[in-house]
C-alpha cells in the first residue's frame, strides 16, 4: 500500500475513533455529569432567580436588581409591561423590545438565537403584580466551554487519536532517520554502508527512496573506486619511465662531467616535480583506500615532535622572510609518526609559503580540558582563503584564486594528504580564517594514551623518488 492511502486511512481511522469514542461516553456516562450544574445557563432555574431580582428592583432600584441577579457572563436588561427599558447592562436592540412584548403576551419564554448568541426572554411578575420582561443574552460557545463535560469528551476523543498518530509518526519516521545515518556516513567516506543490508520489504514511497539511495551509494561507490583505482595505476605506471628518466639523466651527468646544460636542469626539475607529484599521487591513493604506509601506533611525544618539524620547516622560513614559533604542551599519543609528521609538515610549509613576509607562523600544541582531544593548530598571516572554500581546501588539486595558482609552487595535494593522514588518525582538520588576517588550519587527534610510552626517532623521513624533498611540493 502506498504512503499516500497509509497517512488518509491513518487519519480517517482516527477521526471516526474519535467520534465514536465522544458518542460511545455520552450514551454510557450519566447526563448528570459532576459540575455541569454550575457552568451551563437553565431558562427555568433562572427564572426564580430573576423574580427574585425584579422584587429587589422595586425595593432597592437597579442596583438591587443587578446585586439579586447572579447570572455571570451574561448581559440583563430589564423592561416594564409599557416596553419600556428600566435596567440594561449593554446596548438594547429593536429586537429585544419585540422579544420582551412577546413574552409578556404568551407569559412564556421567548428564545431566539442570533449567531453564537442566545437570546431569552422570561415574563417575570413581582410581588407586587406587575408585569416585567427580563432580556438575558447567552453567549454558548463560552457557556459550552465551561462545562466539565466537554472538557472530558475532548480528553477521551484526543486518546485514540494521540495513539494512532503516534503509530503513523514512528512508522513514517525510523526509515528516514535509518535513512538520513546513513546518508551521514556516506558523506563521511563510508561508501560501502547502504540502507538496506538484506532485504527492503516495505513497498511504500520510502521503500522505493530505500532503494533508489542503495542504487545511487552503489554508482557512487563504484565511480569513486573507479577513479582512484585509475590514479593509482597511473601514478604507478609513471613510476618506471620517470626511473629511467632519472638514470638517463645520470648517464648524461657521467658522460659530461664538466659540461653545464640549462636544456638539462630544466629537464632534472621538471622531472623531479613530476616524480614528487606521482608520489604524493600514490600516497593519497593509499590513505583513501585505507591502507598506511608500513608503520605501526607509536607512543609519540608531541613536543620534541613538533620541535623537530618546525626546525626542518625554519630553513624555508627563513627563506620566505618569516620564522616559525610556537607554543607546545608535552602530551604522548598513540600515532603513526611518519604519517602525522607528514600532514602536520604539509600544513606548516603551506602556511610558510603564503603567509606575509617578516610575520610569524605558529605552531600550538595543546590537550583540552577533559584530556580526551589534542589539538595541533597552524596560523599564518596571509591573505586567508574565502569562507565559502574553507572546507574545499582539502579536496586533491583544489586552488583558490589568486593567491594560490599553480606558479606558486604547489601540487594541490599537500592538504588533502594532511587530511586523509588525521583522518587515518581518527581525527578530523578544519580551516577558518583568523579575525586579523591569516589562515588557522586545526587538526583534532583523539588523545589515546599508551600504555607504556617509548622514545621515538624523529629522523627526517628519507626521499623516495628523486633528491627533492616530496613534502616541500604540498601546498594547496
Amino acid at each position: 500500500m502506498k504512503l499516500f492511502w497509509r497517512i488518509f486511512l491513518s487519519f480517517w481511522i482516527a477521526t471516526v475513533l474519535m467520534i465514536a469514542a465522544v458518542l460511545g461516553v455520552g450514551e454510557i456516562w450519566p447526563w448528570s455529569f459532576p459540575g455541569d450544574s454550575n457552568a451551563g445557563f437553565y431558562p427555568q432555574v433562572s427564572q426564580s432567580v430573576l423574580t427574585q431580582a425584579v422584587n429587589a428592583y422595586e425595593r432597592e432600584g437597579a442596583s438591587g436588581f443587578l446585586a439579586y441577579a447572579h447570572i455571570r457572563r451574561h448581559s440583563l436588561e430589564l423592561f416594564d409591561d409599557n416596553r419600556r427599558l428600566l435596567v440594561s447592562q449593554g446596548p438594547s436592540t429593536g429586537l429585544h423590545e419585540r422579544m420582551a412584548a412577546d413574552a409578556l403576551q404568551s407569559q412564556h419564554i421567548e428564545v431566539r438565537r442570533v449567531g453564537i448568541r442566545a437570546i431569552f426572554a422570561f415574563p417575570i411578575m413581582s410581588g407586587s403584580g406587575r408585569h416585567y420582561s427580563v432580556i438575558v443574552t447567552v453567549s454558548e460557545p463560552w457557556n459550552r466551554l465551561m462545562r466539565p463535560r466537554f472538557w472530558f469528551n475532548v480528553a477521551v476523543a484526543m486518546f485514540p487519536a494521540a495513539l494512532v498518530c503516534a503509530l503513523l509518526t514512528l512508522y513514517i519516521t525510523r526509515p528516514v532517520t535509518r535513512l538520513r545515518a546513513t546518508a551521514q556516513r556516506l558523506a563521511g567516506g563510508d561508501l560501502a554502508v547502504r540502507s538496506s543490508p538484506h532485504r527492503i520489504a516495505r513497498r511504500d514511497e520510502l521503500g522505493d527512496l530505500a532503494r533508489d539511495f542503495d542504487l545511487m551509494a552503489a554508482q557512487i561507490q563504484q565511480l569513486m573506486t573507479a577513479q582512484r583505482r585509475f590514479v593509482a595505476d597511473v601514478s604507478h605506471e609513471l613510476g618506471a619511465p620517470l626511473t629511467r628518466m632519472h638514470l638517463a639523466q645520470a648517464l648524461l651527468r657521467r658522460e659530461n662531467p664538466g659540461r653545464k646544460s640549462a636544456a638539462l636542469e630544466r629537464i632534472e626539475r621538471e622531472t623531479d616535480k613530476l616524480s614528487n607529484l606521482v608520489q604524493q599521487l600514490l600516497l593519497l591513493a593509499g590513505l583513501e583506500a585505507g591502507r598506511c604506509p608500513a608503520e605501526t601506533l607509536t607512543p609519540v611525544s608531541l613536543e620534541p615532535f613538533c620541535k623537530n618539524i618546525i626546525e626542518d620547516a625554519s630553513f624555508e622560513a627563513e627563506h620566505a622572510n618569516c620564522r616559525v614559533a610556537g607554543s607546545l604542551e608535552d602530551v604522548t599519543l598513540l600515532a603513526y609518526p611518519q604519517l602525522l609528521r607528514r600532514a602536520i609538515d604539509n600544513v606548516l610549509r603551506n602556511a610558510i609559503r603564503y603567509t606575509t613576509p617578516g610575520s610569524e607562523v605558529l605552531l600550538n600544541c595543546k590537550a583540552d580540558e577533559n584530556r580526551e582531544n589534542v589539538f595541533v593548530e597552524i596560523l599564518d598571516s596571509g591573505q586567508g582563503v574565502p569562507d565559502s572554500m574553507l572546507s574545499d581546501i582539502f579536496l586533491p588539486f583544489f586552488r583558490t584564486s589568486p593567491g594560490r595558482e599553480s606558479d606558486s609552487g604547489g601540487t594541490g595535494l599537500g592538504l588533502a594528504i594532511a587530511s586523509e593522514a588525521i583522518r587515518m588518525h581518527d581525527g578530523n582538520i578544519t580551516a577558518r580564517n583568523r579575525k586579523g588576517g591569516g589562515l588557522q588550519v586545526t587538526m583534532s587527534l583523539p588523545l589515546r594514551t599508551p600504555i607504556i610510552e617509548q622514545e621515538v626517532s624523529y629522523a627526517e623521513e628519507p626521499s623516495t623518488v628523486s633528491s627533492s624533498d616530496p613534502t616541500k611540493e604540498n601546498q594547496i
